[in-house]
């Protein structure tokens, strides 16, 4: 059976209309979204930013207050592979 291909002029004009409106608010949606997404990505870097370095600094606090003096420094600070 041939596929139908052509429709009513009224049918199609009131698919485009559908069609365009829907387009352009889920657009819209898409952006927002898209936006929002950004801006907490950004806020949990940050965030974790600033916890990393919360945690350097009572880190260093420690070592400081722990520091005996014998011990070269860098014992602490080497990372542990």
């Amino acid at each position: 059976p041939p596929r139908r291909i052509f429709m009513k002029e009224a049918e199609a004009s009131n698919f485009f209309r559908r069609r365009s409106r829907r387009g352009v608010k889920s657009q819209d949606e898409n952006e927002q979204r898209q936006i929002l997404a950004a801006d907490e990505r950004k806020r949990g870097f940050h965030e974790e930013k600033r916890q990393d370095e919360r945690t350097r600094e009572s880190t260093e606090q420690w070592r400081e207050f722990h520091y005996d003096g014998m011990h070269p420094p860098q014992e602490y600070n080497r990372h542990v592979i």
